[in-house]
């Protein structure tokens, strides 16, 4: 036990000791001083250039004794010896190219591995060493392993490395050596098994004798040897070696790696290359190969992961298919500049790409999005240079770093989502296509992204704030060539990291915002060829690295600040074509580098003086003064315009030339085009006095157009002179606005018109040729839209000679004609024959008429023709598409009957050549679809509606034209609701009213992702609304009501597509809570929920919905009460909550709605009293079955149109209402109404319905009731047309944009093309009617029916049965001869049946059943011929029934309990006694008739009398009371014994 504590304590001592000495010599002495003499060596070699992160790099090689330097960074030690054995001296950034004395590593005599390599900076430019020379390296006997890649290294280092024996492994790598191979210094490191020349540029023939002396290399990075059977990986690349591919190098059979990449190696590729079987990685990239090439001989080639060819030559021809099968599956794939003609078939099966590179290759078709969707690990992307269209995402997420699309023909609009399917992209380049439409807001998910290229494309729209904020990491952003707009960073932006900024040529306007001042890493900033205005902003000169500032050909005014030539860097500066002032900086002078300055002296003189002429006249005074005379004119015309006038300021300074709406000469200043066009005005239509353009001289474009609201009249025009004050005027356009055909004299005078458009006013009656024949210089001429009828005058309008576009015109003389449009207008007659001799016409639009007879087959003799429209007239008969054969420049075809008696033939053994973009066929009677369709490629709308097609849904439509944009199938019989394979860019799609009953497509939203409406209804499908709708971010219209859905609403619904403005899921099975969470359904309109199976509350989720003008939840389950912040929807127009199960009182908030028009409650279980007044817009009121109580408010008419409050429990007397002589229906049924019906009401003269039944109502009917006219309104309604939409929201929208004149109106060129724009895209408009119709229910022809729409305007009834009203009925009634249904019955009414009933002549119910009337049924009814219900039974009525007329028609029933009536239908003979009696005594009569109602009252008297005495004589102690009870109490004790 001794001994070993002992040993112990021995090892304690000698650890201890050990310790110390470690402690001070934890490295060898001699290494450490030499560690710190390289470092000091290291930090005076670079001098003052150095770098301030080069120290850092040595920042413990410390001087301190105790520090171990085996533990300093860059520095390996043996762990036993502690002697060093590597240093890494890679990656030091230097300035300057230092030499490296090699003598300060004789320390080092165990050093085996030295890094000397560099990245980014110069790097090391030689070695010396001035003790040993060139046998330096021999000292370092153990060194095996030398690093000096990415230096400067040229030839002179070669004779230094030739003593280093012991090397096993050399990287000289992208060094600056040249000439032959250096054999010679190479020959004697035979140890050497891992060379790497690379990225030199060594050029001739490879030394293979010499190098074979290597034994021991088994990787060499520029060499030829064939010999070196053991060779692994051979690496040529970056050189400039020359001649053919080395046939002795297919020999090399264990060969990995083969990289021959960017040499000048000429001739064919060998098929023999198919004997490297172990290769994984060959690379061809990058020579000058021609000839031709087969995938097919890599077929040997399993193991192969990299395969790169490409060759400068472009006669390099690869072949990517035929019988053979690639087995590999490829990592990388570059083939480019292959002639590829198509993508090869194999990369189909290829699921583990991570670069693909495809460019240069001619490729067409659709955008390969399958090779992302396949493979998943894919990173990059590279398909620029070729033809793609359709540019298509993938379904879901994918982690792509870069892809590289420029240069294709992609042209529809850039997809909304892709930030969140590739949020990992860190280089995008889509630049040189045709990509269209706003910048999406989801780029800013690309947070990653450095590199963004979206130049030279057809965007348009503001920079979305999200790419400002949410792309931190750009650095190149390169946006121009567009037509983007908006101010230039207005805000401040998070572009912290940016280098490269391009927006030049676009349409940016404004001052340049300071959003970029925090971009101070900035290089390139090019904002030319813009409309910025200003000043040229002070903090431009705080981005020290500044490179490039190029701003030319803006709007720019002041002076050039100073702090710009503080920028040191600077190599290009361009100011020019801007209106810069004042002097030349003194600081140019003292520029110091390579200044190139953009503002020549001479220029820079002429912009000065310029500059004081325009600051103070840079536009005409008289015409500047003319234009705020006209402003104030407008102004005080309109309402709310001063917005629009922003721009148009009192400051003498302001160029009025730089105005919104005003367009000036260059050269002169003169204004030369106004556009006062869509002005918002509110009121009257605009008087405007004409004179007030007289300072305009030189104008030659006026736009006074006006779309939506009321526009001018034609009262602005003083003096048919007028225009002629204006002799240059050339483009007139007056379109949409309320002219009659009084404008037309005032034109009369502007000769100099060549364009003159007049559309969609309030003309009619002849064609007016007279006012028109003096306008010999008319180009075109547009009259559409208008009510012109009869013929046109041919003789007349001959005398306009240089007319090529007229738009309504039939003249056949006129043979130049080359544009006709008669659409819109009111023709009658067949179609002109003569009009197919116009042999120039283009284009031919007879829609929208009412021509009759049949479709001439002669029209096929206009083979110029590339637009025809027939659509919306009344032709009948046959008509083949045969016909058509001949018009092969055909582009828009459109043919519809509203008769449904037109047959298209569309098969038959013709040939159609034609490719279209527009075909509608509607109505046509086709049956199927027409054959010819599956060979046309370039449709963009497709109309084949109410065609009673079937078979399956046509996907190949949209498979087959990849620019489909619009798709209308609806009222057919197509089954299986199909969509294309791969995303489309389609906007429009109705396939409503078919036989769909299959699920409902889970993917629909990654197929047609830019869908702006979709309509589905009216079909069978079935299942969950998939999440992917949440991916269509522009849809507006989603119709999908009257199927079978069902489940929740899916939240990437409500929060995805926050441009839904009609939301239509009414009529399914869907369920769950109404919108309990927020969502972002900000532009919502229309949301109609209706007839599904949705409980719960009603959420808050709708709170941000303020534009909500339609909101329809009616018959669910909805429990709770009606939310208050339905009252914060202040656009709110239609309120539609009836049949659910809510509770509580009506909220506040509701009734102070002020656009509200229709409320309906309904059938709810509210309660409380009723609100004393609703909003004075509110027309309709339903608020029937439902608890409500208390009295009806006299002021609760309001401006009603409609009131319901039948089925509550109301009491009170019927209010003396207030006059509202706007009422037609007001039911009070079902209720506890009392007293007696006032005679206010006889002044609520327009009711067409007056229902007070069911109430306890006394005293005798009103003969006033005459004075209600019970038919036809003699008012309009207010706001309202009819009862199919009455005071609800009509829409109009244009899918494309419309073809009106767009904000840049001012180009004749496009106003010379107007319907040239029409072959390019058809116009199409749709109309979204709001289809809540108005249903109410009113008792007549002895049931409840339910009135809807027009129909319930010309239903007119009154209904006070069911009350205790008495007396007689007022002969007055029979004055209400529009009446339909009068119903009377259960009342106390006495006297006889009025004579002046017969007056009723459209009656159709009559009941006065259940009352105390006598004497005999008038014979004068009997001239009721609309009577379809005649009911007076039970009354005391006698005599002869009358059997003539409908009265003929009823059966027994209709006279039950009129024991004194007699002849058919009741089966009793009439005698003359009878009658005579019955004449002689009336009051005897009266004495022996039958008191109903007291023979009812007799009948209850006596039950309860009896009652009571059974009750009475048990109360007594008898005999029979007690065995009564005795058997009642074992009874009940029986039943107690049974239950338990």
């Amino acid at each position: 036990m001794e001994r070993k504590l002992f040993l112990i304590q021995s090892l304690i001592w000698v650890m201890v000791v050990f310790g110390q000495i470690r402690e001070h010599q934890s490295c060898i002495e001699k290494e450490r001083k030499g560690l710190l003499e390289l470092k000091t060596s290291l930090l005076l070699s670079a001098g003052d250039k150095i770098l301030a992160s080069f120290e850092d790099s040595f920042d413990t090689w410390s001087n301190n004794t105790v520090s171990d330097c085996c533990k300093w960074e860059r520095v390996k030690c043996n762990r036993t010896t502690r002697r060093v054995l590597g240093l890494s001296l890679h990656e030091l950034q230097f300035i300057d190219s230092p030499l490296l004395n090699l003598s300060l590593l004789y320390p080092f005599e165990e050093l085996k591995s030295l890094n000397l390599s560099v990245r980014w900076s110069s790097g090391f430019s030689g070695l010396v060493d001035d003790l040993e020379g060139y046998k330096s390296l021999r000292r370092l006997r153990k060194l095996e392993v030398l690093v000096l890649s990415s230096n400067v290294f040229n030839n002179s280092i070669l004779p230094y490395l030739t003593s280093a024996t012991s090397l096993t492994t050399l990287f000289l790598r992208g060094n600056q050596m040249d000439g032959s191979f250096p054999m010679k210094e190479l020959k004697d490191l035979t140890n050497l098994e891992f060379l790497d020349l690379s990225r030199n540029m060594f050029n001739g023939s490879i030394p293979a004798k010499e190098l074979a002396d290597l034994k021991k290399l088994k990787v060499l990075d520029l060499s030829g040897i064939c010999e070196l059977k053991n060779l692994e990986e051979l690496d040529l690349s970056r050189n400039k070696l020359m001649g053919e591919f080395p046939i002795c190098l297919t020999s090399l059979t264990r060969l990995r790696v083969l990289d021959l990449s960017s040499n000048q190696m000429t001739g064919e590729v060998p098929s023999a290359i198919s004997s490297l079987t172990s290769l994984e990685y060959l690379s061809l990239f990058d020579n000058e190969f021609h000839g031709f090439f087969s995938l097919g001989w890599l077929s040997n080639l399993t193991k192969l992961r990299v395969l790169k060819l490409y060759s400068k030559s472009k006669s390099f021809q690869v072949e990517s298919e035929g019988s053979w099968k690639l087995e590999f599956q490829l990592y990388v794939i570059a083939l480019r500049s292959c002639n590829l003609g198509k993508l090869p078939h194999f990369l189909l099966h290829q699921i583990e790409l991570r670069l693909v590179d495809l460019s240069n290759n001619r490729l067409h078709g659709l955008f390969p999005s399958w090779l992302m969707e396949n493979n998943t690990n894919l990173e990059v992307l590279i398909l620029q240079n070729n033809s793609f269209t359709n540019f298509q995402l993938p379904i879901s997420a994918h982690k792509l770093l870069l892809l590289d699309a420029s240069a294709n023909e992609l042209s529809q609009p850039f997809p909304e989502n892709i930030g969140w399917i590739l949020p990992n992209v860190r280089h995008l380049n889509l630049s040189k296509n045709s990509l269209q439409g706003n910048l999406p807001s989801s780029l800013g998910n690309m947070k990653n992204m450095y590199f963004l290229d979206l130049s030279r494309n057809g965007f348009y729209g503001k920079l979305p704030r999200s790419l400002t904020l949410g792309c931190y990491s750009l650095m190149f952003l390169k946006l121009s060539y567009n037509k983007l707009s908006g101010h230039i960073f207005p805000e401040p932006a998070n572009l912290t990291s940016l280098i490269v900024l391009t927006l030049d040529n676009n349409q940016f306007e404004g001052k340049i915002g300071d959003g970029l001042q925090n971009s101070s890493s900035i290089s390139v900033l090019d904002l030319s060829n813009n409309y910025l205005t200003g000043v040229i902003p002070s903090w431009i000169g705080n981005f020290s690295r500044l490179y490039m500032l190029l701003i030319s050909n803006n709007l720019l005014e002041g002076r050039i600040p100073v702090s710009l030539f503080n920028i040191t860097d600077i190599s290009l500066l361009d100011l020019s074509a801007n209106r810069l002032d004042g002097d030349i900086p003194p600081h140019l002078n003292s520029y110091s580098g390579f200044l190139r300055v953009f503002l020549v002296q001479i220029l820079m003189w002429v912009m000065i003086v310029m500059g004081q002429i325009h600051r103070y006249k840079s536009c005409v005074e008289k015409e500047r003064k003319g234009l705020l005379e006209l402003k104030t004119s407008l102004l005080l015309s309109g309402d709310n315009e001063d917005y629009i006038f922003e721009t148009w300021s009192n400051d003498t300074v302001s160029d009025c030339c730089s105005w919104e709406r005003v367009k000036c000469n260059r050269t002169t200043r003169r204004v030369i085009g106004l556009a006062l066009h869509e002005l918002s005005l509110i009121g009257l239509p605009l008087v405007i006095n004409l004179s007030l353009l007289y300072p305009f001289e030189e104008l030659q474009t006026l736009n006074l157009s006006k779309s939506w609201v009321e526009g001018f009249n034609a009262s602005f025009l003083e003096g048919y002179e007028s225009l002629r004050r204006l002799k240059k005027l050339e483009i007139l356009v007056l379109s949409y606005n309320q002219f009659d055909s009084t404008v037309l004299p005032f034109l009369s005078s502007a000769k100099s018109l060549t364009t003159l458009f007049l559309r969609g006013n309030n003309m009619d009656g002849p064609f007016p040729a007279e006012e028109l024949k003096y306008l010999t210089n008319l180009e075109l001429l547009d009259l559409s839209r208008n009510r012109f009828d009869n013929s046109t005058p041919v003789q007349g309008l001959a005398d306009l000679r240089k007319l090529k576009a007229l738009d309504l015109s039939r003249i056949c003389e006129l043979k130049n004609l080359q544009e006709l449009d008669l659409s819109h207008n009111k023709l009658i007659g067949e179609f002109p024959l003569c009009l197919t001799r116009l042999t120039a016409l283009r284009v031919l639009d007879l829609s929208s008429n009412q021509m009759s007879g049949k479709v001439p087959s002669a029209i096929g003799s206009i083979e110029s023709l590339e637009y025809l429209s027939l659509f919306d007239n009344d032709f009948h008969g046959l008509f083949s598409l045969g016909s058509l054969a001949n018009l092969s420049k055909l582009k828009v075809f459109k043919l519809s009957s509203i008769s449904n008696s037109l047959q298209v033939v569309s098969e038959g053994s013709w040939k159609l050549e034609f490719q279209l973009h527009v075909i509608a066929l509607r109505s046509c009677n086709l049956g199927k679809l027409p054959h010819f369709l599956l060979h046309q490629k370039e449709l963009r709308l497709v109309d084949l509606s109410d065609n009673r097609l079937h078979g399956l849904f046509p996907s190949w439509l949209m498979e087959n034209n990849t620019n489909l944009e619009v798709l209308l199938l609806q009222n057919n019989s197509f089954t299986n609701f199909q969509l294309p394979r791969s995303a489309h860019s389609l906007l429009l799609l109705d396939a409503s009213a078919n036989e769909f009953s299959q699920l409902f497509p889970d993917n629909i939203g990654w197929i047609l992702p830019n869908l702006r409406h979709l309509n589905l209804s009216k079909n069978s499908l079935q299942g969950n609304l998939p999440s992917s709708l949440g991916n269509m971010r522009k849809m507006y219209f989603l119709d999908l009501s009257h199927n079978d859905l069902y489940g929740k609403l899916p939240r990437s619904l409500t929060m995805g597509c926050y441009s839904l403005m009609f939301l239509k899921l009414s009529d399914n099975k869907l369920s769950g809570n109404v919108f309990p969470e927020p969502t972002n359904l900000t532009s919502l309109q229309v949301l109609s929920l209706d007839n599904n199976q949705f409980s719960g509350r009603i959420g808050d989720g709708l709170l941000n919905s303020s534009s909500m003008s339609i909101l329809d939840l009616s018959n669910n389950y909805l429990t709770g009460v009606i939310p208050s912040w339905i009252g914060n929807l202040y656009g709110l127009n239609t309120l539609l909550i009836s049949n659910n199960h809510l509770e509580g009182q009506i909220p506040v908030s509701l009734i102070d709605i002020s656009y509200l028009v229709l409320l309906d409650l309904s059938a709810n279980r509210l309660s409380g009293d009723l609100p004393h007044r609703f909003s004075s817009d509110t027309r309709m009121l339903f608020l029937q079955d439902n608890n409500f109580s208390g009295t009806i408010p006299d002021t609760v008419l309001g401006n009603a149109s409609i009131l319901d409050l039948r089925n509550n429990r109301l009491s009170g007397n019927i209010p003396e209402f207030v006059s509202n002589q706007k009422i037609y229906i007001l039911l009070l049924r079902g209720n506890n109404l009392t007293g007696s019906i006032p005679s206010q009401m006889c002044g609520l003269t327009n009711i067409q319905l007056l229902d007070l039944s069911d109430n306890r109502l006394n005293g005798s009917i009103p003969s006033c009731f005459s004075n209600i006219s019970f038919s036809f309104p003699t008012l309009q309604h207010d706001g309202q047309e009819g009862y199919d939409n009455a005071g609800l929201i009509f829409v109009s929208s244009d899918i494309f944009g419309g073809m009106g004149l767009d904000e840049d109106f001012f180009s004749t060129e496009d106003l010379g093309k107007y319907y040239r724009s029409m072959l390019m895209l058809d116009p199409f408009t749709i109309d979204y009617m709001a289809d809540s119709v108005i249903e109410v229910q009113f008792a007549a022809k002895l049931r409840y029916d339910s009135y809807i729409g027009l129909t319930l305007g010309f239903m007119f009834g009154l209904d006070l049965s069911l009350n205790e009203l008495s007396g007689e009925i007022p002969a007055e009634l029979g004055d209400l001869v529009d009446i339909r249904a009068l119903n009377l019955s259960h009342n106390h009414l006495s006297g006889v049946l009025p004579q002046s009933f017969s007056n009723m002549e459209d009656l159709e119910s009559l009941d006065l059943s259940f009352n105390i009337l006598h004497g005999q049924i008038p014979s004068q009814l009997t001239k009721l011929s609309s009577l379809a219900v005649f009911n007076v039974s039970y009354n005391n009525l006698s005599g002869i029934i009358p059997q003539e007329g409908q009265l003929s028609t009823f059966d027994e029933t209709s006279y039950f309990g009129n024991p004194l009536l007699c002849g058919q239908p009741s089966n009793r003979s009439c005698n003359n006694d009878t009658l005579k009696e019955t004449h002689a005594d009336v009051g005897e009569e009266e004495e022996d008739v039958i008191d109903i109602v007291s023979f009812y009252w007799s009948i209850i008297a006596a039950y309860v009398t009896i009652l009571l005495g059974i009750l009475a004589s048990l109360s007594f102690d008898s005999s029979w009371s007690r065995t009564w009870f005795s058997v009642v109490d074992a009874f009940i004790h029986k039943v107690k014994s049974l239950i338990s």
